[in-house]
């Protein structure tokens, strides 16, 4: 009996084991399981952060340019170097309804391509996905996204989707700067003057519009001869860009002519603008210099409201700034008193009138650029206005991209003999 016994209880205790190590067996497996259901949760949301950082970086890559090609390069670029595609393409809807390629201009758009603009769905091709760039109901393009060896998958094209949805976003504003852009151009460049060229007088007029944004449209020079045979030079600059800009710009101008030609001074002229753009209820400003040159002694009288200083170099290359104190700009909301000088000049002496475009820059103070003016203009003064006018542009802008439009206007007195004021 003790025997018996004694193996019930082995076998009971063997049963208990057993049945302990299955159920830690099944424990092992469920924890295992919860590891791996907790690392794959961990990878997606991974994931999933990585995306939409990556989209954020889309949104901030695209807004950093107002050119669409720029924007479609850069958008390009940022799919490649963070491994969403091997290759990558950009096919945007021109104003002429025609489809161009950007990074890499040149081609026409194939089956695939064709069948996105036509339907507005995301297309899959092998190794290929495309996906349309809209903005609300409007279609911008489609973006052509591939890679070697590997599919797009449901969730690929998607992921695809929502980094075209924020480059759309980008494209559009581009778009919209462009054409506002070029708008703003057109019409300034429609109102600056066609200069009659008087006896005596050399004259050369330059403007360039900005070549970044919509930074266009405030700038303009005007050169004409009054009845009683003296000549009026006027530079001016509208604080502001794009088409309100060029539009004030373009009623200051006429209205400053007006007054001019009518006889009044240059403070006068000046102040009768003033007060005309104040009438306007615009928040915008201007500056602007208004000089009178009697050709027939060299006499030059002038008024400055707000704007830089003109200069003015002999035959023996020195300059010197005509720097007495300003009025403020036209259009602030109160009345000022506007002080009119006078100098006059000597045969061969050559005046320059110009815009802040030409001296100031983001990465240096505008007195340094005032200084390089100074030294540029001196080198040049000696050749013909309209090479001189292409020098001074060259050298100041120094062949790179510049925020803001430019004037310039030059003025040389040619008469060989006057009869100068004492």
């Amino acid at each position: 009996m003790t025997d018996t016994r004694h193996e019930d209880v082995v076998r009971e205790l063997r049963r208990t084991v057993e049945r302990q190590q299955r159920e830690l067996e099944m424990h092992r497996t469920e924890l295992e399981q919860t590891n791996a259901g907790l690392l794959a949760l961990h990878a997606e949301v991974e994931r999933q952060r990585q995306r939409s950082a990556f989209l954020d970086d889309v949104s901030r890559s695209v807004s950093a340019s107002l050119r669409g090609h720029e924007v479609a390069e850069a958008l390009v670029g940022l799919v490649i170097r963070e491994g969403v595609a091997t290759s990558a393409d950009v096919w945007l809807l021109g104003d002429d309804r025609r489809v161009h390629r950007q990074p890499r201009p040149g081609g026409k758009p194939d089956a695939p391509v064709q069948r996105v603009l036509a339907t507005r769905e995301p297309v899959t091709a092998p190794g290929r996905a495309l996906v349309p760039l809209t903005v609300g109901p409007i279609l911008l393009g489609v973006l052509d996204v591939r890679r070697d060896g590997q599919e797009f998958g449901e969730d690929d094209v998607a992921f695809v989707a929502a980094v075209a949805a924020r480059a759309a976003v980008g494209l559009r504003n581009a778009g919209e700067y462009e054409r506002e852009r070029e708008l703003a151009e057109r019409l300034q460049r429609a109102m600056l003057p066609t200069l009659d060229t008087p006896g005596d007088l050399e004259l050369c007029a330059r403007y360039l519009p900005a070549a970044r944004g919509v930074n266009v449209g405030g700038d303009w020079f005007d050169a004409f001869t009054r009845p009683d045979g003296s000549v009026v030079l006027t530079v001016g600059d509208v604080t502001g860009h794009g088409l309100d800009a060029a539009v004030i710009m373009g009623k200051l101008q006429n209205a400053l002519r007006a007054y001019a030609t009518e006889g009044h001074g240059p403070a006068e002229t000046l102040r009768l603008t003033h007060a005309l753009l104040r009438g306007w209820h615009s928040p915008l400003l201007a500056t602007a210099v208004v000089l009178e040159l009697w050709l027939e002694t060299g006499r030059i009288r002038w008024a400055n409201a707000g704007h830089l200083p003109v200069f003015v170099a002999g035959e023996d290359g020195a300059v010197r700034a005509l720097d007495q104190p300003n009025a403020p700009l036209m259009g602030v909301p109160f009345d000022f008193v506007i002080h009119e000088y006078e100098t006059a000049l000597r045969p061969g002496d050559t005046a320059l009138l110009y815009t802040d475009g030409l001296v100031e820059r983001r990465s240096r103070p505008i007195d340094t650029g005032m200084d390089r003016l100074a030294e540029v203009f001196e080198t040049v003064c000696g050749l013909a206005t309209d090479e001189a006018g292409d020098r001074i542009l060259a050298e100041m802008l120094d062949a790179a991209d510049h925020d803001d439009d430019v004037c310039l206007l030059l003025c040389r007195w040619a008469a060989k003999e006057a009869e100068l004021p004492a």
